[in-house]
């Protein structure tokens, strides 16, 4: 497919910036054809829409994650840097569906009425942005956006007078951990489902800061994208780790044949890849929980904590005890 061989050309001269662009084309044509085939369902359909784009990049992906893990022998295992090119490779896909929310989120006019010719298939911001706006006004009214309902929460656990940073942190936390959950069954079901969930997110943030520049200015869009990374890089992060597991379990099962000790080494890295994304989540949500609270030595904490397991990961040490834990 067209796509697929993009992906190798893309791979083989390492531009991710490209990566991102070809994030921005699908985004924007997921965008003009829900919008034109489907007026009335714009803003749901654009996150299935770029799901479809994405498929044949990210199953071609997964394929490679899941012989990489096979075919490791006497190279020390460890997780980032056996997965660090998906990372990479979702991480610059997801910036480039983030730019191009925020940019239409300037760039679409309020209203269409009176058009004429190609400007007509153009969307409006309402009708690209109808179920983000949702999530602007619980999260502007002081409310936590629950994904798996759709409906504003934690006013009274995280922004009222009883408030409760352990009751605010379980919630945040809980709610985080479903989004999660759905990454990897939908990666596990379909290899490129969580591709819908981390365009969501992109295209909640990019609505995000679009509006702040649109309404205020560019330096306030940047302060936003900023604010939102402390609690923002650990989640999305453990959202990718998710849908790496699960996307490496789809692609195993979908194979006729399995090579000697097959299932069990990559079980049991699936196993390893989602109690690393449950303690980068847990770390996130401290972080999103000691912020609201105004707990800034927690937070400056966790996010420490962070890039701290990052760093630890790749001690070689560190990498050699994994590799013995998944001898068969």
């Amino acid at each position: 497919m067209v796509l697929e061989t993009l992906y190798e050309t893309l791979r083989s001269e390492k531009h991710p910036l490209t990566l991102t662009l070809v994030a921005f084309i699908i985004t924007t044509a997921a965008m003009l054809i829900a919008y034109n085939n489907f007026p009335e369902s714009t803003s749901a359909l654009t996150m299935l829409f770029i799901t479809i784009g994405f498929m044949p990049i990210v199953h071609k992906i997964f394929v490679g994650e899941e012989e990489k893990v096979v075919d490791e022998k006497d190279r020390p295992f460890a997780f980032i840097s056996t997965h660090f090119n998906v990372i990479h490779s979702y991480g610059w896909m997801f910036v480039g569906m983030v730019i191009a929310f925020g940019f239409w989120a300037v760039a679409l006019p309020d209203s269409n009425d009176g058009c004429s010719g190609l400007a007509c298939i153009v969307p409006t911001k309402n009708d690209v942005f109808t179920e983000q706006k949702k999530v602007y006004s619980a999260i502007t009214g002081k409310a936590i956006f629950d994904e798996s309902t759709g409906n504003a929460v934690g006013q009274a656990e995280c922004f009222g007078e009883s408030k409760s940073f352990d009751r605010c942190f379980m919630l945040i936390f809980k709610n985080n951990f479903g989004v999660m959950s759905r990454a990897i069954a939908f990666s596990f079901v379909w290899g490129a489902g969580a591709i819908e969930l981390l365009a969501w997110n992109a295209s909640v943030i990019g609505f995000f800061i679009g509006s702040e520049v649109f309404s205020k200015s560019l330096d306030a869009g940047i302060a936003r994208a900023i604010g939102y990374l402390p609690h923002g890089a650990p989640e999305i992060t453990a959202y990718f780790i998710a849908a790496i597991a699960g996307g490496i379990i789809n692609a195993m099962v979908s194979k006729s044949k399995f090579r000697k000790h097959e299932i069990s080494l990559v079980v049991t890295d699936v196993v390893m890849l989602l109690v690393l994304a449950t303690i980068i989540l847990f770390l996130g949500a401290l972080i999103e929980t000691a912020t609201i609270f105004g707990m800034l030595q927690i937070a400056i904490g966790g996010i420490i904590a962070f890039f701290t397991l990052f760093l630890i990961l790749y001690i070689p040490s560190v990498r050699y005890g994994i590799s013995q834990m998944r001898e068969p």
